[in-house]
């Protein structure tokens, strides 16, 4: 198999090198090459399977992963080419008379996207790597199966692989290994890592079927999910016709013959499905994991996505956790370009000629290019005892809380839908419909504030700043007279936004300089009405000016008490200060001590508390749920 991007046949192919090599190209895998492929990284990727897997495998994508997408331009193809469809959750089948707990017709909007849509994974894996051909420096080598992972004295790492039918193997040395070769791998066997959770905790039958039936999409238009106690199951609506539908078996139930077309067509008679209508691409049993490794690298090598973690497949996470693989990803490849030097203005990024070179701009490490500055002692200072890059090691502290609180919340919400004791079911929808009753919590429900933010409560972070670590919002602001997502502004690299005002009267010139080495881009955020002229005293060159359209950023500036914001190229909020020139030097100083090592990363313990409605609600819901279910027991008694 000759790589893409190579002219080199597997039997005549010299000794590889990169910055990156990533193994496995997934839907992780692929993301995090784009991602180091904007950002100039040079990166070879092996991956197994020559061709892409044809069935649909992850389903669900939310609003903070799409946004994600839009970091290497495909927001807009993927926001497009996903179903936007309602959300119903029943306790019984609707034609039995079962209770709708929420049913909503229109998907919600989270971060410019939709909170929650279902795309065809086949379609998306394709579309990621044909955009790969934009990037020179990302090389894909199809067909070859590593064999080994090893880390040299010098920091290098080593990469046996071989080629899938013949007998040519590769040795391939770099700075980084990602293994985004999902739940068995072989990365993390050799790593000799354990899965520490829950294993195969239950069994799913799974079936992708494609369908033009008219009748089965008047009926089943939206996401479906029925808590039925004798079996729950759930539909899914995904583009290209195709659908999913997901039974819950029995423990006594047999895999293998559950999945027999005639028992197969039992179960979806059952929900009033005619089999005949429908073309099965796949009848399979998934047994669903709660488990995460016990550290996510070892030296040079990382593990991201189902790799380095496995989630119910509740809460909109993907089957196996592909959203939470793809934050991994974003978290990841912006700290390794910075480490290596590579630009993240994506203009740079991508200008860098055959062979995937990088531009003269970054030629240099990072610690070397701004050494005349006399402000980093050395980019490269280390985490004693781990001997990773300081900025590097923050990925697991950054990126593990919020996996475990994801996979709590899934099972906390599975478990719920799952009883099967009648009385449990009666008590559970019986308090349900209470809490449908009450406008607030039914608000709560609908608009699914229950889900974890991917919030950073420790890592690469100002300790002073309260908003640090949140993830920025993305409203709609007018650049250039267009009216663009966000995002669309700030660039590939670090921003700097300042409400009504230049950010750069808030820095001094000497650390002007040091944002600007790491590809800062400075955003005047102006409320709506205002009139941008660029010989006003706000305005200067290599600043960008964007319209506040909808008083979104005004908000967050005002209810933060800031009027300077510093945003990573992942989005998530480095610090804020005050609108003083002290404060913003201390803010934009602090990113320099992390990045040198002067300061130790920031460790915040995870704050939890209620608001006073909060308490009530809960309050209320456990004394009815005691009263209830007293009452029933007692009831029980009697009539035994």
């Amino acid at each position: 198999m000759t790589a893409e991007g190579s002219s080199e046949s597997p039997s005549t192919s010299k000794a590889l090198s990169a910055d990156v090599i990533i193994v496995g190209l997934g839907p992780v895998g692929a993301v995090a090459a784009n991602l180091l492929g904007k950002y100039g990284v040079r990166t070879i990727v092996f991956e197994k399977e020559q061709e892409i897997y044809t069935g649909p495998r992850a389903v669900a994508i939310d609003g903070e992963t799409t946004r994600i997408f839009g970091m290497f331009d495909m927001d807009t193809w993927m926001n497009g080419h996903v179903t936007k469809v309602g959300y119903q959750l029943f306790t019984e089948q609707k034609r039995n008379g079962g209770l709708a707990l929420v049913d909503l017709d229109r998907v919600k909007q989270e971060y410019g996207y939709a909170k929650l849509a279902y795309f065809f994974q086949p379609s998306v894996e394709a579309v990621l790597r044909k955009n790969l051909r934009r990037y020179p420096c990302v090389q894909l080598y199809l067909g070859y199966e590593v064999l080994n992972v090893g880390e040299a004295a010098d920091g290098t790492v080593g990469v046996r692989a071989k080629y899938v039918g013949g007998l040519k193997e590769e040795v391939c040395t770099a700075r980084y290994v990602l293994g985004c070769d999902g739940g068995r791998s072989i990365i993390r066997r050799k790593l000799r890592l354990r899965y520490v959770g829950l294993a195969e905790m239950e069994r799913w039958l799974v079936l992708d079927v494609h369908t033009t039936d008219e009748k089965i999409s008047k009926e089943w238009p939206h996401f479906t999910y029925v808590f039925d106690g004798h079996r729950p199951f759930l539909h899914v609506p995904l583009p290209e016709n195709f659908r999913r539908f997901e039974f819950l078996l029995r423990d006594h139930e047999d895999a293998e013959e559950m999945t027999r077309l005639e028992n197969v067509a039992k179960m979806l008679d059952s929900i009033g499905i005619d089999s005949s209508k429908l073309e099965f691409c796949r009848r399979i049993v998934y047994k669903f994991h709660s488990r995460q490794v016990e550290r996510w690298n070892v030296g040079q090598s990382f593990l991201l996505g189902d790799a380095a973690h496995c989630l119910p497949p509740f809460r909109g996470q993907g089957s196996t956790g592909m959203c939470s693989g793809i934050r991994d990803a974003a978290n990841l490849c912006w700290k390794i370009a910075v480490v290596l030097g590579s630009p993240l203005n994506s203009n740079v990024a991508q200008s860098g000629g055959g062979g995937g070179k990088r531009s003269s701009t970054s030629s240099l490490p990072l610690s070397q290019s701004v050494e005349k500055m006399s402000m980093w002692d050395d980019i490269k200072s280390m985490q004693a005892g781990t001997g990773v890059d300081r900025l590097i090691g923050s990925y697991e502290l950054e990126r593990s809380p919020h996996v475990k609180e994801m996979i709590n919340h899934a099972l906390a919400y599975g478990m719920t839908t799952k009883y099967r004791n009648p009385i449990a079911i009666f008590v559970r929808n019986i308090l349900f419909h209470i809490m449908m009753m009450t406008p607030r919590t039914r608000a709560y429900l609908e608009e699914d504030k229950g889900k974890p933010c991917a919030t950073i409560t420790s890592g690469f972070i100002d300790d002073r700043s309260l908003g640090s670590g949140e993830l920025f919002i993305q409203p709609y602001v007018r650049k250039s007279g267009e009216l663009v997502l966000l995002d669309k502004a700030l660039g590939s690299g670090f921003a700097a936004l300042a409400w009504n005002t230049n950010p750069k009267h808030f820095i001094g010139t000497a650390m002007q300089l040091l944002l600007k080495r790491i590809g800062c881009t400075f955003i005047i955020v102006l409320p709506r009405g205002s009139a941008v002229e660029e010989g006003a005293p706000y305005f200067s060159e290599e600043s960008v000016c964007i319209i506040d359209e909808n008083k979104e950023l005004e908000s967050w500036f005002t209810s933060h008490k800031a009027e300077l914001v510093l945003l990573r190229p992942d989005r998530f909020v480095f610090g804020h200060a005050d609108g003083s020139l002290e404060t913003g030097g201390v803010l934009v100083t602090k990113l320099s001590d992390l990045l040198s090592g002067k300061s130790q990363l920031t460790i915040r313990r995870r704050k939890r508390f209620l608001s006073a409605w909060q308490t009530l609600a809960i309050m209320t819901f456990t004394t009815l749920f005691v009263l209830v279910f007293g009452l029933i027991l007692i009831f029980y008694a009697i009539i035994v």
